[in-house]
């Protein structure tokens, strides 16, 4: 029969390896030679009986002095000593964060609170995820707990089964006896409350405290005392960067200059707030403003700092901001000109002709025939400033065609795919199909009426519009196939509407 070993460790005082450590004091070990060595029989100076104290410190007390002290961590009085550090005492509880994290037998992470429970079947030591790893949510009082199904099919915790319901302790209203003392809206309201008082303890300011604490209160009607006890927190910054700033809430136009459009909003909740409690008066004009100065500057980027595409774009927006301080213009339309301007630059990059000559012009025109008036003014500003050999082309209604004709195609291969086939497919698929097979506006198709529409037998539909008649097809496998097929051919050819012939649909 094999006996197990057992385990060793080494004394701190000599570094022998030993069975046995006999005395921790303070984090240090020692075996049962060194402490018979360090430590000698003497009065204790705190309580006065005789115990065996270390002879290296004078000041040492005996081990009942040194637990009758306050959790070090908590500071609790009347307690059960969970661990004794090199800090003092500690309780049970605070006692797991004294403790070196050890990797769970289960799941194999690191933890500090690893423990063994009897009822999975084994004596390894896991932590608190693994340990609960049985546990269900009551359907009565929603806490993670050992469940059991009851008569009428719920599953429920034991104490929710045998007790039923209890009234609360604060608004005695019945609920499940699974909840303790309070109800769950009790709960929510109370730990609001609390997190509320505690964010405004962090305010300098009184004017500050009383706005969040208005907040607070208003988040709760707005969106619960359950969502607004989760949700609050991530707003504190947001007001103690306002009173850091300005120890008061300042007017729109100072806070969009502070933290622009985008910052702004990812905090909606408190601006909507403010706007409720007339604190501030939004200015949509500067707001759009802003949005279009960031975005001016994401196009700047696009094209990389420190690049020559960078010096051309940036000096064409500066040609541009002449006209905006002349009035000639506006920010949004330097934002539109600015878009196409960089990505003709980034197609000249790619086709490494840089400044970007006629045929990188007529690449990416080819592409994008809708930006042609668009990137007229950039084109300009190359052939004045650079001196390049460039002009546009003449617009090419078969090409902006054959686009719209590629669009709608892809659309309309989309839909296909779907398998719900129900009234918001019949009004995509009508808006889609009127304007492929016959040029219909997409805004028409999705206006049509119920009594305009003739469902026929294979599933095709004719719809009268404009006192005219036109037909569409069913979207099916065998459509979608067909579109598919001729795809590249045809939009090579620029015969964009041979699909229409192909499947016989006409209007009438």
């Amino acid at each position: 029969m094999n006996t197990p070993t057992p385990a060793t460790q080494s004394c701190d005082e000599c570094g022998k390896v030993v069975a046995k450590i006999w005395r921790v004091y303070k984090g240090h070990r020692y075996c049962s030679t060194c402490y018979a060595r360090e430590f000698k029989r003497r009065l204790c100076p705190k309580c006065g009986n005789f115990a065996k104290l270390l002879v290296s410190d004078p000041n040492a007390i005996c081990q009942k002095c040194q637990v009758a002290k306050p959790c070090v961590r908590c500071g609790k009085t009347d307690y059960e000593i969970g661990k004794i550090t090199e800090y003092g005492p500690v309780c049970g509880h605070c006692a797991t964060y004294f403790r070196e994290p050890e990797p769970c037998k289960g799941c194999g992470k690191p933890s500090k609170r690893l423990t063994r429970v009897t009822r999975l079947g084994h004596d390894h030591r896991v932590c608190p995820r693994c340990a609960r790893a049985d546990h269900g949510v009551c359907e009565a009082c929603h806490r993670s707990r050992l469940l059991e199904c009851t008569e009428d099919g719920r599953m429920l915790c034991n104490t929710c089964h045998e007790q039923g319901e209890i009234p609360c302790s604060v608004c005695e209203q019945q609920m499940p006896a699974g909840r303790g003392k309070q109800c769950e809206s009790c709960y929510w309201r109370g730990l609001l409350k609390k997190r509320v008082a505690m964010d405004c303890a962090i305010f300098s300011t009184p004017a500050m405290a009383a706005h969040f604490h208005a907040f607070g209160e208003w988040l709760s009607k707005e969106i619960g005392d359950n969502k607004a006890a989760i949700t609050l927190h991530r707003y504190l910054s947001f007001f103690v960067e306002i009173e850091k700033e300005w120890k008061a809430i300042p007017e729109y136009a100072v806070l969009l200059k502070k933290f622009g459009t985008l910052r702004l909003r990812r905090v909606l909740l408190p601006m909507k707030w403010m706007q409720e409690a007339s604190l501030v008066v939004p200015d949509s004009v500067a707001k759009q403003e802003d949005s279009d100065r960031r975005r001016i500057a994401a196009t700047l980027d696009k094209v990389g700092k420190r690049t020559k595409e960078r010096v051309i774009l940036e000096g064409y927006l500066k040609i541009l901001m002449v006209d905006l301080k002349q009035e000639n213009t506006t920010l949004r339309s330097i934002r539109l000109a600015m878009t196409p301007a960089a990505v003709l630059l980034l197609k000249g990059r790619e086709m490494k002709r840089m400044p970007p000559d006629q045929k990188a012009l007529d690449g990416y025109l080819e592409k994008t025939p809708g930006q042609r008036a668009a990137v007229s003014g950039f084109v300009c500003y190359l052939r004045d400033k650079y001196g390049v050999d460039v002009a546009l082309p003449r617009a090419n209604s078969n090409n902006a065609q054959l686009h719209r004709k590629r669009k709608l195609e892809v659309e309309m291969l989309t839909l296909m795919q779907k398998d719900d086939r129900g009234e918001e497919f019949r009004k995509q698929w009508l808006s889609v199909a009127l304007a492929y097979f016959h040029g219909v506006s997409r805004r028409a198709g999705k206006n049509i009426q119920d009594k305009k529409i003739i469902i026929h037998d294979d599933g095709s539909l004719t719809i009268a519009w404009n006192e005219q008649e036109y037909w569409i097809p069913v979207a099916s496998k065998y459509l979608q196939q067909e579109i598919a097929k001729p795809s590249i051919s045809r939009l090579n050819s620029g015969d964009g509407a041979s699909s229409i012939s192909a499947f016989g649909v006409r209007g009438k």
